[in-house]
């Protein structure tokens, strides 16, 4: 992991820890809203290379009741190079994880969960259209997704990747 002053700017941007810290919160609230139980952490690593990825983002399903294979059976490009993107992210989604934690948004529970800690969180004002809210209403509905999808390893393997 590159030191913060020797990021590209993009990348600081983009993955900044405390913006994916809040994408991975919304995504577990997500995930709890359905399942009642906390999001199996390995799913972390799935939920920033989805929700960050505007082509991804752009075409995930309107409704949770839409079943993930046959989604990704009729979106094979949502899993171009997603692999990789998974690769390059991971210490990524680690940065953002270890602050989401140390600044209470998120915490582990029994079984390798996590839970929101129920920290209230004051959103800034962002636009109701800008792509920033977009990332985290996604992310709430990938949370969500992954709850009705079925076992950690099933979900890696609908998406190409090892768990």
């Amino acid at each position: 992991m590159q030191s913060w002053s020797k990021r590209p700017t993009e990348i600081a941007h983009l993955l900044n820890p405390a913006f994916c810290a809040l994408v991975l919160s919304q995504a577990v609230r997500g995930y709890t809203e359905d399942a009642e139980v906390g999001m199996p952490f390995p799913f972390v690593f799935l939920v920033l290379p989805i929700v960050l990825h505007k082509p991804t983002r752009d075409t995930l399903p309107a409704s949770v009741l839409t079943k993930m294979h046959p989604w990704l059976e009729q979106h094979q490009q949502a899993q171009v190079g997603f692999a990789d993107r998974c690769a390059t992210i991971v210490d990524f989604a680690r940065e953002s994880l270890l602050y989401a934690l140390s600044r209470n948004l998120l915490k582990f529970a029994g079984g390798a969960r996590l839970e929101s800690s129920g920290a209230r969180i004051r959103r800034p004002a962002w636009p109701e259209d800008s792509e920033t809210v977009e990332c985290l209403e996604k992310a709430r509905f990938v949370g969500r997704w992954f709850a009705r999808a079925g076992q950690t390893t099933a979900v890696y393997t609908m998406w190409g990747v090892r768990p």
